[in-house]
């Protein structure tokens, strides 16, 4: 049985610009500290080895003080940790991965077609490296010496656009056992071509807003089957939380609602708060924002929502608006079927909506 941890996408020294300086800070420490968490994990997991699928920097040329504080942390794993480049940390001039000595149990796989490094009798691991943003690296290998073998490379599996993207039949014809990917921030589940199951566990920390969800890792397990387990990783989360102010009748009843929503990581969530649907009042927005920046690490509140319309506002009025009003609350009050009586309430709304040149039709 083979057991080991599948991560990618971490961006160590990402800039997160935009945050405030204060959280983008906080957010650089959480990307080593879910550094620090998978390396527990294998240890915990008794893990044979680590695998980097690319980009655990953010830049090819991370500072020396990022660069040296990884690779203490990597070293402190009790096996073998081996990182494949991609587009953000490839291999270049002055690339730490080439200047720097890095710990005895990291292996940084430079060349950009595939070599092998042994896990033992049981399974091999063939990896390479971007040489630039884009590569092109073909899976192609030398004969397999071991039971087991795995391709670690930064592939893009949804689209060819540059990022070394393979088919399904090219996975299928390579005839590797498991094929770790990495550049895809969402997670693509385990998938199969041919008798080669290859996946990509998204990003392991958020770096920009649109990447929402959660952010981990894989515990990949080879045996007779190939099974996959997500870890959560303690990185940062981008999150959106969509809040319906249309049955909410003041501010205390929008702090019930926000409570009840609040992850428990919101120390690591990075919020867009959404206030949608119709007000009935007009919400304190700055004192949301002063609460609500207390207790996520960063928050941004919208107000997206429209002033709620009484649906019989027209009725008095001596026009085509008020007529069509009327005729509508007869055909309502002539009615004996609920279901009719709400398909012409909303036929009425859409008809005022259109009278008020509103995409929306208004309770």
């Amino acid at each position: 049985m083979l057991r080991f941890l599948h991560l990618a996408d971490l961006h160590l020294g990402a800039a997160f610009d935009m945050l405030s300086q204060k959280a983008a800070e906080s957010a650089q420490q959480k990307q080593f500290a879910a550094l620090e968490h998978a390396v527990r994990v294998a240890g915990r997991e008794r893990a044979h080895a680590i695998l980097i699928a690319g980009d655990l920097f953010d830049s090819p040329l991370p500072s020396a003080t990022v660069f040296s504080r990884a690779m203490s942390i990597l070293s402190q794993a009790a096996c073998p940790v081996l990182i494949a480049p991609g587009n953000h940390d490839y291999i270049c001039a002055g690339s730490p991965y080439l200047t720097s000595a890095l710990p005895s149990n990291v292996h940084v796989f430079t060349q950009s077609t595939l070599e092998p490094v042994h896990l033992g009798e049981a399974a091999t691991v063939w990896g390479a490296a971007f040489h630039d943003q884009s590569a092109v690296i073909p899976l192609t290998h030398r004969k397999f010496s071991r039971p087991v073998n795995i391709c670690l490379v930064h592939t893009d599996l949804k689209t060819d656009g540059g990022y070394n993207h393979y088919s399904p039949d090219e996975i299928a014809a390579s005839g590797f056992s498991y094929l770790a990917a990495g550049h895809n921030h969402a997670p693509s589940g385990l998938r199969r071509a041919g008798g080669t199951v290859f996946c990509c566990p998204g990003g392991m920390s958020a770096v920009a807003s649109t990447e929402t969800g959660r952010k981990g890792f894989l515990r990949i397990e080879i045996g007779e089957t190939i099974k996959a387990q997500f870890i959560e990783s303690k990185a940062v989360e981008f999150s959106r939380l969509e809040i319906d102010l249309t049955p909410i009748p003041s501010d205390t009843g929008l702090q019930k609602v926000l409570i009840e929503r609040i992850p428990k990581n919101h120390d690591r969530v990075c919020a867009t708060v959404a206030l949608v649907g119709e007000r009935i009042y007009e919400p304190n927005l700055t004192a949301l924002r002063r609460v609500l920046g207390q207790v996520f690490l960063s928050c941004e509140v919208v107000d997206e929502t429209v002033p709620k319309k009484p649906v019989w506002r027209y009725l008095q009025q001596d026009d085509l608006r008020g007529a069509v009003s009327r005729r509508y609350r007869d055909l309502i009050e002539a009615s004996n079927s609920s279901e009719e009586k709400e398909a012409l309430m909303l036929a009425l709304r859409y008809a005022l909506a259109a009278f008020d040149d509103d995409p929306r039709p208004q309770a």
